[in-house]
This record gives C-alpha cells, structure tokens and sequence, in this order.
C-alpha cells in the first residue's frame, strides 16, 4: 500500500506541474490541484477495497478446500480456525469408521484363540466343555495347569504334505491346534523325550515312568532335556485331572519346563471306525494301533526343531539310573563310527529306547502318514529301515537259486540295517505294562538284556528300639529288613485298623520322613488309605497323624517342629485293601543328616 500511495503522489505532482505550465491563473491551478488530490484519494480507496476483497475470496477458498462451510458471520480469521477444528472431527470421525470397519473385519476373517474369564460365574460355557470340566476349570483357577486351555497354533506342525495325506483335517480349521498345551517354553534341548499316553482299563503306569525318568536325571541333566506327554485323549476333564496329578508330584519340573503336556485336537483323528483292517488284525485292534501311530506322528512332528535328539518312550517303562550320559557318550561314538545312522536302539522292545536325530524325523513322519493304518508303528520302523537300505530283487531269483541264496538275501538285508540301526550293549530301559492300553489285552513283554529292576530303595535308618505289625508278612520280606535296608517288606492283604510301629528306646528328632509303597514289578500292591502318625516325646499318649498316603501310595514330607520330637512313628490302615502291599522305601531323616 506505502508503495502504491507513492506512486500516486509521484503522479499527482507530475500532473500539477503540467497544468501549472499551462494553466498560468493562479485560481486555475488551485482547481487543478484540489481536483488530482480527489482523484489520488478514489483511486487509493478503490485499490483498498480491491486488496480487501480479494483477501476475503481468499480466505473464503482457503476454508472451502478445507471442506467446511463457516457461519456467514465469521471473520475470516475465525473461520479458518473453525475450519482446521471441523477438519479434526471430520477425521476423528473417519478414524472411527475406519476402526469399526477393521474390527468387523479381524471378527470376520481373523483367527484368534477365545479367552475366557474363567474366575467369573457369569463366563459363558465354552463350546464342548461339559458342566464337570467347567466345575473343575473354576476350582483350578490360579494354578499353572490353567494355562494349557489356552494354546496357540505350533508351526513346526506345518509339515510337507500334511494335510494332502490326511485329507481329514481339511474339515476344520483348527484340526493341527493343540486342545491343550501346557509348555515349559523350552527350546532347542539336547533331548526331547516323547511320551504318548492314554487312559487305560485297569491302571496307569504313567507316574511310574516319570519318577524313574526324574530320579535318574541329574540337576545338570535337566537342564538338557525336555519330557513331552501326549495324551491322546478328547476328554478335557481326564486331560485336566492328568495335568494336576503330575503337577502335584513333579511341582519344580513343571514350572523348570522340564515336562511339557500336549494333547491334540479331536479333529486330528479320522473316522476310525472305517478303517480297512490289515495283517489280520479285528477292528477293534486296527483302530487301537491306528490311533497309536497317530499320536506318535504327532509328538514327532511336535519335536522337530525342538531339540538335537528325540527319543521315543511308551508310558510303561523303566529306566536305569544315569542312562542318559550312557546314551550321549554312545550316540557321540557311533557319530564318528557311523555318520549315516538313522535310529539307535536302547531297547529292543517295541518302539521303546528308539533314538532319532530331529533332523531325521521328518521322513521317517512322513513315511508313517502314509502307512498309519497299515501296521503298528514298530514295524513301521522296520519296514522304513528296509525301504532304506534293503533290496526287492529277491523274489527275481529262479527257484532253483531262491533256495541256495535264500539265508544269503536275509543275511544281507539284516546285516545293512543293522548299519544304520546301531544297539546299544545293554537296555537303558525296561517295559513294565502288564495291562496293555488295548482294552482286555494282558501283555508281559520284557527286555532281558536290561537286567532286574531295583524293587526297594535302601537308607540308613536310626537305631530303632522294636518294630511292630499286625500284617502278616510274605516269606523273608520282613518289615525289619525293610526298615534295615535289606529288602522290601511285603504283607498280605491290609485290613481296617492294621499297624506297623516304629519304636525309638529314647526320644529322637525327625526332620522328613518317606514311605513309598508298592514297586515297579508290583504297582498295585500300595498303601490305600493310610495314614502316617507320630507318638511326641512328651505330652499325653496319643499318635497325632502327620501324612496321609497319596493315589501313588507315597507319604513324603516334612515334619512340623512341634511333632519332631518323637517315642514313635505309626502307619494305620483305615480300609481293607483288596492288594497286597509292598514297602519299597522307608526313611526317617535326622536333623543333622542329608537324604542318601
């Protein structure tokens, strides 16, 4: 504008001394004079409103390509501000359409684990959860066992041609996703030992298994292996029951990782009740070693990637103390003998002690996919050794040659795989099941080359004055020797108010005392309804119960501080027992003494 009235001033002077020229009357360029400074004044407020107007389209476009449309009596100063907070909620809105859309989309399309506020009486029964496995969700609500309802898909399930094999699982999405895991997240582990289960007609021999598998591991093997437990079962109140007995006996490896429990989804399994039967077998037989093979090729498929060795366990066996520096030591030796093995053996019982290198167990997997209703899963093993290393060509021989060279080819074939199938000197592992997992089927299929299993654990007990019992004992099993570490005690049949009494000549301090009942040989033959009770040193005379027996026929603990004073240490019967009854261990621990 200063620019603008400068020229016009430069103008009106320059007009003035024109007319002056020649306008030489003094009035006349007075007149001149007044009349140019009026034009400079119009011209200077045309130009101003000019400016003004154009400033207001301006701003009026300014706000239009914002896309907000002010209130006529707002300065156009207000209306840009009003325009940039119409332009938020124009976007706020936008966003929150965009939100909606999303979500109904991830609900659409989305797959994500439902999660339940179990804890909350109003929670909506889960689909396929009977009312007693909800009773028993919300009684275990705070334990570590819970977790395991909530799994999340296992990609190393994603295995090559998986799901063209077993056409099966195409029927539901959710046919590959665990019905329960509850992992430890452990990863790349020396050993991941493979335990399938089921739940048997008479009696389980799981928790068998593991105490021998844990108590033959040392504090520094733990830390290398992993125990997985399948339990090829679609029952989730059997699953849940399972899941805490074993939490409750192996509470530190639960929470250390050191025991994973697995348990697929009803969807992974056929039909099968339209299986064809082979090599003979009824279908209730096919079905039963179909459904074996199946969890087998689970668990496998579970393991690859998990750990460096797998080993394959069934859940009725026995080990040996230390077996697994005696397997690393042999699997390292062999390695350097033999680079090209494909399984070692650490048992020659069925698929029991079976050794496989992770990274080999995907063949193998894939070859059992497509024989699983073939055979049971231990000829599948030898029938894949044979694929591998062994030759077809015999029945090309002409008769008269078949029967010169018939020993040779079986010589031959036998001898290549037992290249690739190394075995160990001993078994590292015994099988102990008497009643198969196959309803009615009785089986005592034992290795001899593993040796007797240890029936008793001996310790070194304190002096003890006299013991006493109302059990009639069996041949030279005898409580004393029992007590004394020579033997176990063996009693017949236990009946409501039996005793067997522990007398001390002098008041003696206990810290823990351990009574185990029944053995690997003799499972059943425990303490049913039982109680442990001590005499105090002084006070009145009467036996105060400290422990009670478990399912598992173990009375373990600690001993309260005002009960550790001891004249006596009772077990009291309170029901007839339709076994007899074995004490495997008997330890009363001092103060200043560690557990042998």
């Amino acid at each position: 504008m200063i620019d603008i009235r400068r020229r016009l001033k430069y103008l009106v002077c320059a007009v003035v001394r024109i007319c002056g020229g020649w306008c030489l009357n003094q009035r006349i360029r007075l007149c001149v004079f007044v009349m140019a400074l009026m034009c400079a004044f119009f011209t200077i407020l045309v130009l101003a409103s000019a400016s003004y107007y154009v400033c207001k389209r301006s701003l009026r476009e300014c706000a239009a390509t914002l896309g907000v449309h002010s209130p006529p009596d707002y300065s156009p100063s207000q209306r840009i501000v009003h325009a940039h907070s119409a332009q938020n909620e124009s976007m706020a809105k936008k966003i929150t359409s965009l939100e909606e859309k999303l979500n109904n989309f991830e609900v659409r399309y989305r797959v994500k684990p439902v999660t339940y506020n179990f804890p909350k009486e109003t929670a909506p029964y889960p689909p396929g959860y009977s009312e007693e496995a909800m009773n028993m969700i919300h009684n275990l609500t705070g334990t570590r066992v819970l977790n395991g309802l909530q799994p999340r898909y296992i990609h190393r399930m994603q295995l090559p041609f998986l799901v063209q094999i077993l056409t099966h699982l195409l029927n539901d999405p959710f046919s590959l996703w665990p019905l329960y895991h509850l992992s430890g997240a452990r990863h790349y582990m020396d050993f991941v030992i493979g335990i399938p289960t089921v739940k048997r007609d008479k009696q389980t021999y799981l928790f068998t298994t593991l105490t021998y598998l844990i108590k033959a591991l040392s504090a520094e093997d733990k830390r290398s292996v992993v125990i997985v437990i399948l339990v090829g079962e679609p029952d989730v109140t059997y699953i849940l029951k399972l899941a805490r007995q074993i939490e409750i006996m192996f509470p530190r490896e639960i929470s250390d990782g050191v025991i994973e429990i697995l348990a697929p989804s009803p969807a992974y399994y056929p039909e099968l009740e339209d299986l064809c039967p082979t090599l003979g077998d009824s279908p209730k037989r096919a079905m039963w070693r179909t459904k074996q093979n199946l969890d087998n090729i689970y668990l496998m498929a579970y393991a690859i990637g998990k750990g460096v060795y797998y080993l394959m366990l069934e859940d009725d066996v026995t080990t040996k103390k230390d077996f697994l520096p005696e397997m690393k030591g042999y699997i390292e030796t062999t390695t350097e003998k033999t680079p090209h093995w494909i399984f070692i053996e650490f048992c020659q019982v069925g698929a029991i002690g079976k050794v496989f290198r992770t990274r080999d167990l995907l063949p193998f997997v894939t070859y059992s996919q497509i024989f699983y209703s073939n055979m049971p899963i231990d000829w599948l093993l030898e029938s894949y050794l044979a694929d591998r290393v062994c030759s077809i060509d015999k029945k090309s021989l002409c008769p008269a040659a078949a029967k010169k060279y018939k020993r040779l080819e079986k010589k031959s074939c036998a001898e290549s795989k037992l290249r690739v199938r190394p075995r160990y000197k001993v078994s590292l592992f015994q099988h102990i099941g008497v009643y198969s997992s196959l309803q009615g089927k009785i089986q005592k299929v034992q290795d001899p080359q593993f040796g007797k299993v240890q029936s008793y654990f001996p310790h070194q007990n304190p002096p003890v004055q006299k013991i006493t019992t109302t059990i009639e004992d069996y041949y030279q099993h005898s409580i004393q020797n029992a007590y004394e570490g020579i033997d176990f005690f063996w009693g017949k049949k236990p009946k409501k108010g039996d005793t067997l009494e522990f007398w001390y000549g002098r008041p003696l301090q206990i810290k823990r005392v351990t009574f185990r009942s029944g053995n690997a040989e003799h499972i059943t033959d425990q303490f049913y309804n039982t109680v442990v009770e001590v005499l105090p040193a002084f006070g009145d005379n009467n036996f105060t119960t400290i422990l009670h027996f478990d399912e598992f026929g173990l009375a373990d603990g600690d001993v309260e501080e005002e009960f550790s004073l001891v004249k006596a240490i009772r077990l009291r019967v309170n029901a007839d027992s339709k076994y007899w009854v074995i004490l495997s261990e008997i330890y009363i621990q001092t103060p200043d003494e560690k557990k042998t």
